[in-house]
């Protein structure tokens, strides 16, 4: 009887970052062997050579298996909003006598040498005291598997590999031909899919000893069992780490995802009882982001004390810094003392000399930019918008030319000043933060970046100016400085656009900006042009 295997790879494990940002979770070196290696080894030794690998997330470092041991890859360009399920059915074809495996799963002993000589379908299954978060199962005198639920206590759970017979795979194929179209169902878990039919599909339990199937579901369960594992990791990001703080792999503990962020992952991380924060570069924005103006402007913020959390960075836009216990966003509505320390590091930044690496952010210009991007999927933008970019066009033209008169110039500013990233800890003191959007530019756009995110009353909009100034403004200033709100505006207006269409969060203040180009534009060249 021939018989094949397919292992589920697609998926991007974010339970393992920082680890998984670098590679799939399948190849990860436990034990010293590569998990997905380890188990195609396992079923060649049990004479199982047709062998799938269906990927998606980082597939190009999957590539060298087929070279390697001759297996066939299959593409799953879905991964990101699908289920597993998906991922069988991309493999539908392949699907008959047929082993089901995820390529991060490690066998203490080889599961596919088996006695299965009715070729009945199985599901592995393993006996787990407590409370557990994998699939539980209630099974039949003749332990065909009768009842399945998310979660469980003191009962078997499904761990491990499936079996599935040609008969099962016929009917279980069918069906998902008739309802992968519904959402719901393509982002099931196979097994759930299963479930949804178990009267239709019997799977018949195949009961492992509990140590003798591993699925490891968090680093700290991964070092448990091997506490090599960091040692042999492969990581650029535990060698940027032990370099920088002058420790060993196995000194860093305590690893946890704070967030994925709008242009950047991060996540915290301790050594010898410190707290730091290591940032790594990614997400659809990073190819925005001028990576050596940034650096350049990170390191004057460490200087000047505006931002005192920063270790070290990196060209390449990895940096790390202290944790900073206590942290809040600042609430510059309830402390007049954050705002005032807010608007003196504005101050010190606008002062500093830049050297000829900064680059100049222009917000049309880069807006523009985006704009044109975001439209090949969400349609002709420019044509859309054609009356608000005609306006702001105008305005910036009479910006442009004021600054001269007023003789502003371009001066360092950090582009992105708005309440996230100004921090303050349990001792009051204020970071600013997040420097990947600093470049050349009127400091008038710092006050802008804050004032067009949110909506703001004119009393408040007016408490902002006064504070940076430190005194009323004149006609002209108030001219000057009210203008970078539609300005600063458009250019966030536009990269919510350009997020929105790269399926990415285009956050909370998209709606705001457009508003206050909306409510500025036409009283700022009014104001111009009386």
């Amino acid at each position: 009887m021939n018989k094949n295997a397919i292992i589920l790879a697609a998926g991007k494990s974010s339970r393992f970052a920082p680890f998984t940002y670098e590679k799939p979770k399948g190849l990860f070196r436990v034990k010293g062997e590569i998990l997905v290696e380890r188990q195609i080894e396992q079923l060649l030794q049990a004479g199982i050579s047709d062998i799938y690998v269906v990927v998606g997330y980082m597939k190009e470092k999957f590539f060298y298996l087929e070279q390697k041991y001759g297996v066939k890859l299959i593409v799953n360009n879905k991964f990101g909003n699908k289920g597993n399920l998906y991922s069988l059915y991309t493999a539908k074809e392949h699907l008959g006598n047929t082993y089901i495996c995820c390529a991060d799963h490690y066998f203490i002993n080889n599961p596919f040498i088996d006695n299965n000589i009715d070729n009945v379908s199985y599901r592995a299954c393993t006996y787990y005291s407590g409370k557990f978060s994998e699939f539980s199962v209630i099974c039949s005198d003749a332990d065909v598997i009768t009842r399945m639920e998310v979660g469980g206590t003191d009962s078997l759970a499904m761990v491990g590999p499936a079996y599935m017979n040609e008969k099962f795979s016929r009917v279980f194929c069918d069906l998902m031909q008739k309802e992968i179209m519904d959402f719901r169902v393509s982002s099931m878990f196979w097994e759930e899919f299963y479930a949804k039919h178990i009267t239709e599909l019997t799977f018949y339990k195949r009961e492992f000893a509990n140590n003798e199937i591993l699925e490891f579901e968090t680093i700290d369960d991964l070092r448990s069992f091997d506490s090599e594992f960091l040692m042999n990791v492969d990581s650029e990001i535990i060698t940027n780490i032990c370099n920088t703080l002058m420790c060993n792999p196995n000194d860093v503990t305590n690893i946890d995802v704070i967030n994925a962020g709008l242009t950047n992952v991060s996540f915290s991380f301790s050594v010898n009882n410190i707290k730091y924060v290591y940032r790594h570069p990614g997400g659809t924005a990073g190819n925005l982001i001028d990576r050596r103006t940034e650096l350049f402007a990170q390191m004057k913020a460490k200087e000047t004390g505006i931002d005192k959390s920063v270790i070290h960075m990196e060209l390449s836009g990895w940096k790390i810094s202290y944790y900073v216990e206590g942290a809040n966003e600042c609430d510059f509505e309830k402390s007049d003392k954050q705002l005032i320390t807010a608007m003196e590091y504005l101050h010190t930044l606008h002062n500093i000399k830049p050297d000829n690496t900064v680059k100049i952010f222009d917000n049309i210009v880069e807006g523009k930019k985006l704009m044109k991007i975001a439209s090949a999927t969400k349609g002709h933008l420019e044509k859309e918008f054609e009356g608000i970019i005609n306006k702001v066009d105008k305005l910036y033209s009479y910006i442009k030319e004021d600054a001269k008169e007023l003789r502003y110039e371009l001066v360092l500013c950090h582009n992105d000043t708005y309440t996230p990233n100004y921090l303050v800890d349990r001792y009051n003191n204020v970071y600013l933060i997040d420097w990947e959007y600093a470049g050349l530019n009127y400091a008038a756009n710092d006050l802008g970046c804050i004032l067009c995110r949110y909506d703001w009353s004119d009393e408040q909009i007016e408490r902002y100016m006064r504070y940076y100034f430190g005194r009323e403004l004149n006609d002209r200033e108030r001219r000057f400085y009210y203008a970078f709100i539609p300005i600063s505006g458009f250019y966030w207006f536009c990269w919510g656009l350009y997020k929105g269409s790269v399926g990415d969060d285009d956050s909370f203040f998209f709606l705001p900006s457009y508003r206050n180009i909306v409510r500025f534009v036409d009283k700022a060249i009014e104001s111009y042009e009386m």
